[in-house]
C-alpha cells in the first residue's frame, strides 16, 4: 500500500504493482474466520426479457467494466484500458482525508458475461496483490432476472487483513471496508437511475502511468 501526499505532487503509479504476485495465500481461497461480504441492491426494474438498450442494466454494466464502481468522492480508479480484461492490474486510489490518499491494486482474474437459470449477469472478479491492505477476492456484477425484470448490483467478496497495519487497526479498517462496499452499491444505484451516466470513457478514472 502506498501513502500519497498530494500536496507534495505524489500521484498513483500502477507500473510498480503490475509485476507483483498475488497476496500470499489468496489463491488457496477463504479460511474459516475470513470476512465474507455481500453488498447487494435492487437498483431498477426493467421490462421482462433481455436488458433494455441503454437501460439501467447496461448503464451499470458499463460502469462496472470501466472500474467506476465506487463514488468519485471516495475512490479514483486507476486503469490502463476500459473495459477491464482478464490479467489487467487495476488500482484503487482511496481518498482517506484531504490531501492524503491510499493507493493499492488488484488483478482481474475473470470476466462474467453469461445468462444462466434465467439470470443475465455481467461483471468481473479480481484478487489482491502483495502489499494490498487486504488479502482476498471480490466479484463486481450486475444481474437481471429475465422473468421479473429486477436489476441487482452486487459486490461479493471474502477477505482478511493483508498487512500488519490492517491487523493492528482491524476494527477501523473494517469500517472503511464496509463503508466502501455500501457506498459502491449506492453509487451504482445512481448510475441505474441515470443520475450518473455510465459510459466507457476516461472520465472519472486515471489512465495509469
Amino acid at each position: 500500500m502506498n501513502v500519497l501526499f498530494k500536496w507534495l505532487g505524489m500521484r498513483p503509479r500502477l507500473a510498480g504493482w503490475e509485476a507483483r504476485p498475488f497476496s500470499p495465500g489468496v489463491e488457496e481461497g477463504p479460511r474459516l474466520h475470513d470476512y465474507r461480504d455481500r453488498h447487494e441492491r435492487v437498483v431498477a426494474v426493467e421490462r421482462p426479457g433481455a436488458p433494455e438498450p441503454d437501460g439501467p442494466f447496461e448503464r451499470v454494466a458499463r460502469e462496472i467494466l470501466g472500474f467506476r464502481i465506487f463514488p468519485p468522492r471516495l475512490v479514483t480508479p486507476v486503469v490502463r484500458r476500459e473495459p477491464v480484461e482478464v490479467g489487467d492490474t487495476v488500482g484503487v486510489c482511496y481518498h482517506l482525508f484531504w490531501g492524503v490518499d491510499l493507493f493499492f491494486a488488484a488483478r482481474v482474474t475473470g470476466r462474467l458475461d453469461e445468462t444462466t437459470e434465467g439470470i443475465r449477469r455481467v461483471g468481473f472478479s479480481y484478487r489482491t496483490l502483495r502489499g494490498h491492505p487486504e488479502t482476498g477476492d471480490e466479484t463486481f456484477c450486475v444481474e437481471k432476472d429475465l422473468e421479473s425484470g429486477r436489476v441487482t448490483a452486487a459486490l461479493r467478496s471474502w477477505s482478511r487483513p493483508g498487512l500488519l497495519l490492517t491487523r493492528l487497526f482491524g476494527p477501523l479498517m473494517r469500517r472503511f471496508q464496509l463503508h466502501a462496499g455500501r457506498s459502491a452499491v449506492e453509487h451504482l444505484a445512481c448510475v441505474a437511475a441515470g443520475a450518473v451516466r455510465g459510459r466507457i470513457t476516461p472520465a472519472g478514472a486515471l489512465w495509469a502511468p
